[in-house]
């Protein structure tokens, strides 16, 4: 059933704007995210545009262990324009600006990765070294929306900057970078003018020999994460021995079913939250809804 009267409340806010974000709904009228979200969803005189970009994350938690993410409650409120049709023209070019200024943040956060690079590593590291970009940036989907850091609770400035080191097996080389990187992350973290969080982990190629078996959480976690990063740094040579592991283990194939997979146990649970509020309550569709501890998938190896 359409709540009328929330529904009235999401018009008055959409009649003094062409587009709003989800999240601008949902501050302005006490954060009821699931009532919100399923309005804007039942009602005929509200539309919701999209921008974000979907991808797989491995959760063992979820039946089958495939789900999208962002989650279906992030999505609403990051990568949504929401609008009356008579402004949906409108809202598709805010949205397409929205989707620009992640775009920006983005190459904003590698920029800054490459920095950190640079000031951390010499020449000879890089060499030995092939380095890629994973999480929000690597998908164009970074914000700066401020938010603490897991482990000290300070506010950073919005997505991470998450870096997978690739290394031939040199135990000296492995240690040297972490290392030098857990000082960067120190100082990056600290400086009032950085707030930049940094987290990284450090591979050999034994490791995604071992790992791609994709059989466990961690081995699958692990190949997804070097399979999506992006070129930041460092060897290319060295990156494409790892692909080439991946490659020769049918990592993309794999990673492609369980991504159909997701989409379509999401299709599943969107419709069955939009028709019947109680299913909110439910393990499995609640965990596809709300936000989860989405610790970075290519930490846990």
């Amino acid at each position: 059933m359409l709540d009328k009267a929330l529904e009235a409340d999401i018009l008055e806010i959409l009649a003094d704007n062409s587009s709003v974000l989800g999240v601008e709904i949902a501050e302005q009228l006490g954060n009821r995210y699931f009532e919100i979200w399923r309005t804007c969803h039942n009602s005929d005189k509200i539309y919701t545009t999209p921008f974000g970009h979907y991808y797989l994350r491995i959760d063992k938690k979820i039946e089958g262990l495939a789900r999208l993410s962002p989650s279906i409650l992030r999505d609403f409120l990051t990568y949504n324009r929401v609008s009356t049709l008579p402004n949906l023209e409108q809202a598709n070019a805010d949205a397409q600006k929205s989707r620009a200024e992640h775009v920006r943040i983005s190459d904003e956060k590698r920029d800054i990765a490459r920095q950190i690079i640079e000031e951390t590593l010499s020449p000879d590291v890089l060499e030995r070294t092939g380095i890629l970009i994973a999480g929000d940036v690597c998908r164009n989907m970074a914000h700066l929306v401020p938010r603490p850091e897991r482990s000290t609770g300070k506010l950073v400035r919005g997505s991470d900057i998450d870096l997978i080191f690739v290394i031939e097996g040199d135990a000296g080389l492995k240690a040297e970078i972490e290392e030098r990187f857990l000082a960067a992350k120190a100082i990056y973290l600290q400086h009032p003018a950085l707030r930049e969080e940094l987290d990284f982990v450090v591979n050999t190629l034994d490791h995604y020999r071992e790992v791609s078996v994709f059989k466990g959480v961690s081995e699958m976690i692990s190949c997804k994460a070097a399979l999506e990063g992006q070129y930041i740094g460092g060897s290319k040579e060295i990156l494409g021995q790892s692909t080439d592991i991946l490659l020769r283990a049918q990592i993309p194939r794999k990673v492609i079913k369980l991504t159909e997979k997701a989409f379509s146990d999401r299709l599943r649970a969107m419709e069955r939250l939009r028709k019947d509020p109680d299913v909110i309550g439910l393990p499995r569709e609640s965990r596809l809804f709300y936000y989860s501890d989405e610790i970075w998938e290519f930490m846990l190896s």
